[in-house]
């Protein structure tokens, strides 16, 4: 039996818009860019903590912003990369999801600075 369906079964599709996915790649590694850099200090503020005078310092608050900062930045990170190539494999525009993954990592990471040099007395 011979189908009737189309010949070429893209035929329905849009093409992938070229500067869209650029930038949301260009947004997606910067976001990598961030995340790792972010997981690199983070290790290395904790591990090189040497002294936590107890008056100043919180040695349990440093832990917690760092770490929460690092896991909401790779749980953002994954759940936006995810979001965006599913967007561009679709067709639809994928930059603002790319954008706010970038925003949502970069203020994760800032969060967690912020809290760390408050958790250790400045």
């Amino acid at each position: 039996m011979l189908s009737t369906g189309s010949a070429r079964p893209d035929a329905g599709r849009r093409a992938v818009v070229r500067w869209d996915a650029a930038l949301s790649g260009a947004a997606l590694a910067l976001t990598g860019m961030l995340v790792a850099l972010g997981v690199f200090g983070g290790v290395f503020l904790v591990a090189f903590l040497d002294y936590c005078p107890p008056r100043t310092c919180s040695s349990s608050a440093v832990l917690v912003s760092v770490g929460g900062a690092v896991v909401v930045a790779v749980a953002a990170g994954i759940a936006g990369l995810a979001m965006t190539v599913l967007r561009v494999v679709e067709r639809r525009p994928a930059w603002p999801f790319a954008l706010a993954t970038l925003v949502v990592t970069g203020a994760a990471v800032t969060f967690g600075a912020v809290h760390y040099a408050s958790a250790i007395g400045y």
